[in-house]
């Protein structure tokens, strides 16, 4: 099975997924920083989404597939926190089946200027990667240190993004009636820890899912945001996958689709909840 199958499906939560953010109010605002209304306006939450296959190619390398993944992020007092754990059952056209799973944990300051990641990777039980380490954004360029699976250090041009500072940078759009956005993005995770992406932000629609919601926070309007994902070393023409998110303007995805070419994975919300702001001084 390629290796974009085993791990791209668990993966995507750290670029696309990481959309599926959000915020508590009120609490730290004092520490925040530079803010904007899609920031502010965001909840923080914990979601749970199933994973289905909708449709497959002739000559795909997947045939079946089954899951789900939880999210969960808030606003801390020096920052934003997220955790993502997915787990995927792929079976491939001579029957044999791949339990993949994969979490990742992130933490990024309110300025976006440092980022901290762990990443770890899970086949048939096993752990086959484990990525960690930290970034900092200084005055001309972006410092990476991985602590692992070796120690390097490498530098990023100064307007790579970093997830959530990304995600905030979406939603503003999508706020503003601005329809396109084209940026580098880094998130540490895999071979492929830079891409390029471009997403296309649809006006607002009426929200249109099932999930048990007992909060009431996801029956807001969203914005359909189709991302195409450019690996940054590689020249090209088409992205390694894509997925559209249908983001509500509270920060919380309803739903979204993930195309890796030769078949699509759907992932529905089926339970939320919001989060308590934090105790800060």
């Amino acid at each position: 099975m390629p290796k974009i199958v085993r791990n791209a499906v668990g993966r995507y939560a750290t670029l696309a997924v990481a959309v599926t953010f959000g915020a508590a109010l009120g609490g730290c605002s004092a520490q925040a920083g530079p803010s904007s209304p899609a920031a502010n306006g965001l909840v923080s939450h914990v979601a749970e989404y199933k994973l289905r296959l909708v449709s497959t190619s002739a000559n795909s390398s997947v045939v079946a597939a089954r899951g789900a993944f939880g999210f969960r992020f808030e606003k801390v007092c020096d920052g934003w926190i997220s955790e993502y754990r997915n787990s995927l059952i792929l079976q491939g056209p001579q029957g044999g089946a791949i339990n993949s799973s994969y979490s990742m944990t992130q933490w990024e300051d309110f300025a976006a200027k440092h980022y901290r990641f762990r990443v770890r990777d899970f086949q048939d039980g096993y752990l086959t990667d484990e990525v960690n380490g930290d970034a900092e954004r200084l005055d001309d360029k972006v410092v990476v240190h991985y602590e692992k699976p070796v120690e390097v250090t490498e530098d990023l041009p100064v307007d790579t993004l970093f997830p959530t500072q990304h995600s905030i940078k979406l939603m503003q759009h999508a706020m503003d009636g601005e329809g396109y956005s084209n940026d580098r993005v880094f998130d540490g995770a895999g071979d492929t820890p830079v891409y390029r992406i471009s997403a296309v932000i649809s006006g607002a629609k009426k929200a249109e899912n099932a999930a048990r919601d007992e909060d009431h926070i996801v029956d807001k309007p969203f914005h359909r945001i189709s991302m195409a994902f450019f690996p940054m070393d590689d020249d090209a023409e088409q992205p390694a996958y894509e997925m559209s998110v249908d983001y509500g303007q509270n920060g919380i995805t309803q739903g979204l689709v993930q195309n890796f070419g030769d078949f699509k994975l759907r992932g529905d919300l089926i339970k939320v909840r919001e989060l308590p702001p934090p105790q800060c001084d």
